[in-house]
């Protein structure tokens, strides 16, 4: 086979012709590439004719993003591959698009067999975030450096691509849930390896193991690749169904087409795709996936093309349609995640949450560092007497700075959800008992006790039902409880005490089993309790203080809106003639100061001079403290002049308070 590359210069060619496609194109194109392992072995033309055709076809199909499903090679320790393997992918490089690249298990074992060492060094050496530096499109790479996200724009928003390693260790999916946390402005689309198969294609449709996830037998059999991997049932159910801005994912490792769908948390359908050809003639003969988006009529339109055959696919799984509502997949308005020890905001990671259970049979023991809570009707399984267990939860640091990863005060709670992880449900064949959610009215800590809280939680202690909390897992397996506490956090939003929830149980008589609740001590960081809340809140300029003495005759006011190139914008008039001074505080005051009010807290002060422009006016441009934007941070503003008019020489300005915007 004889295959005809394109020379260096009409990649440089292509790589220009990327920057200037319209951004905002309704229309645009997401190729997948498919197991690579044979071609890195044995016919690397064929590997380096894909990545050639993705750059000669960046203008005509507005290509925005290359996803690659993992196998890079075949044998993870062997250099040549690898080396065969970066030439391929050094055309994308050359040619500007961005791309993401997802650890196979034979990435990161010597032939690819469970088993056998874990050796993930040589894919960091070839594919770590090292080669990607200076590309503003490649955004991080996980502690272990096995995973990592890129952020691409297209059809006028940003698109998140996340790749993460084969089997979805814990490890992996704590970081990428921080990454989703920060990020849920962006439909997410995700690749990994081992995820689905297509086993009734190998059984003349016969479903001795029903196409789908891999099923739990065949990880008896082939074993985990990665240490800390889960089955590919746990990765859909802890993490892909969970985060609501994950519209699609990709893998392979199975050589097959198959497609199925999945319904998250919101209730939106997330379509998974498996596409996998090493085992065609050539190694895969070059085919690799083309998913065209179009935003406008809410379709991803997918075929399977090879650049060696040029020629298409035609049978269902390989060319169809997918409905996706791309908006529906992204929120607009600001929002919280908060899971301990995972990240929120900016880098930061949460460290707040307070859950501990008391029990009524041992009044005066302490659970605070127990791995899960528990909610029962009698702890003591005793025919002659009920002893009750009550769960506690609360999220503290729910309001501050929303720039740091929190709720500025004030704002609008749009939605909040509480979601909890039942890890033991009801197992009595003859009752179902409920258990209730309460929100709590009096302090409590990890080291309460049933007697420190005087006798248990009752009456004025705890507040009306929020809401019903199933006790048995329906269907079985899902022990996510995912509730709407809206009204609740926007009290605490609003000002009120935060003692966060009980969870009780319904009194049955005969009934003697309860429900264990992970806690924010578990060993798996995606089972700890989480809060979501989706908020929005007024910025802009608001002045205050007007009129405070005589010597307060400026008038302070902004300018657009607080986040116009990172800086605030004020005006004073009348304009001073010797210039001004303002100075900006996190807090307001009232203090008298040199014939006029001083409104800001001089405890904190900051400043910027600024003199009259030609027109007279006097504009300060004042740039953001720390230079970001923190959204719902609130900064006050005062401006002060000379003013020989006055007794004491000098002018104030009424406040003004600056709420940061988005």
């Amino acid at each position: 086979m004889q295959i005809q590359l394109p020379p260096a210069r009409a990649l440089a060619a292509a790589a220009l012709c990327l920057g200037a496609l319209p951004l905002s194109a309704q229309t645009f194109t997401i190729i997948g590439l498919p197991d690579t392992q044979n071609y890195s072995e044995f016919f690397p033309a064929i590997f380096s004719a894909q990545t050639q055709w993705v750059a000669a076809n960046l203008t005509q199909r507005n290509i925005r993003y290359v996803a690659h499903y993992g196998d890079v090679v075949n044998d993870g320790d062997n250099l040549a591959q690898w080396a065969n393997a970066d030439q391929a992918m050094s055309v994308l490089d050359a040619a500007g698009v961005p791309y993401g690249v997802t650890a196979g298990n034979h990435d990161i074992t010597p032939t690819g067999s469970a088993g056998q060492p874990y050796i993930p060094q040589f894919f960091k050496q070839f594919f770590g975030a090292q080669r990607f530096a200076g590309k503003a499109w490649y955004r991080g790479s996980s502690p272990s450096g096995m995973s990592s996200y890129q952020v691409f724009q297209a059809g006028g928003f940003e698109f998140l691509g996340l790749h993460l390693e084969c089997d979805g260790a814990l490890r992996e999916l704590e970081w990428a849930q921080g990454i989703l946390n920060q990020h849920r402005d962006k439909p997410v689309m995700m690749t990994t390896h081992r995820y689905l198969q297509d086993a009734e294609d190998y059984t003349a449709g016969v479903p001795l193991v029903p196409s789908g996830y891999y099923p739990p037998i065949w990880y008896t059999i082939e074993g985990k690749y990665v240490p800390d991997g889960i089955e590919s049932t746990q990765f859909a159910d802890w993490f892909v169904r969970r985060n609501p801005n994950i519209f699609w994912v990709n893998c392979g490792h199975f050589h097959e087409e198959f497609r199925q769908t999945l319904t998250n948390v919101e209730g939106r359908t997330v379509h998974e795709v498996l596409a996998d050809y090493q085992d065609d003639p050539n190694g895969g003969d070059g085919w690799l996936r083309i998913m065209e988006l179009d935003l406008g009529a809410k379709l991803v339109r997918v075929d399977s093309y090879s650049p060696t055959l040029n020629a298409f696919r035609s049978a269902a799984e390989s060319k169809f349609s997918a409905p996706v509502d791309f908006d529906g997949f992204r929120e607009t308005r600001p929002t919280v995640v908060l899971q301990e020890q995972i990240a929120t905001h900016l880098g930061s990671t949460y460290v707040g949450t307070q859950d501990t259970w008391i029990n009524q049979a041992s009044p005066n023991t302490a659970y605070g560092q127990s791995e899960t809570r528990e909610s029962d009707d009698d702890t003591t399984n005793s025919l002659f007497s009920d002893s009750r267990g009550q769960a506690l939860i609360r999220f503290d640091g729910i309001v501050g700075p929303a720039g740091l990863g929190r709720v500025p005060a004030g704002a609008q709670v749009v939605r909040a959800h509480l979601s909890i992880q039942v890890v033991d449900d009801i197992d009595n064949p003859f009752l179902d008992p409920d258990f209730f959610l309460h929100r709590v009215q009096v302090p409590w800590s990890e080291s309460s006790t049933w007697n420190s809280l005087g006798n248990g939680l009752s009456g004025s202690e705890i507040g009306p039902i929020l809401a019903v909390i199933e006790g048995d897992n329906n269907p079985n397996e899902d022990g996510l409880r995912r509730i709407d506490v809206t009204s609740t956090v926007q009290a605490w939003v609003d000002g009120q005490p935060n003692f966060g929830f009980a969870i009780l149980p319904e009194i049955i008589s005969g009934n003697d089993d309860g429900i264990s609740i992970a806690t924010s001590e578990s060993k798996n960081p995606l089972f700890r309790p989480r809060l979501e809340i989706v908020y929005a809140f007024q910025c802009g300029y608001t002045p205050y203080g007007q009129g405070a003495s005589p010597a307060n005759s400026l008038s302070l006011s902004g300018i657009g809106s607080p986040t116009l190139g990172g800086h605030v914008l004020a005006r004073v008039t009348p304009a001073p003639a010797g210039g001004a001074f303002t100075a900006w505080s996190l807090g307001q005051a009232a203090l008298p100061l040199l014939g006029g009010v001083a409104l800001i807290d001089l405890g904190s002060l900051g400043g910027i001079s600024f003199t009259p422009n030609l027109s007279g006016e006097v504009v300060s441009s004042l740039p953001i403290p720390g230079g970001q934007n923190l959204p719902g941070l609130t900064l006050y503003l005062q401006a002060f002049a000379s003013d020989p008019s006055k007794p004491e020489g000098f002018a104030f300005s009424n406040g003004l308070a600056c709420r940061l915007c988005p």
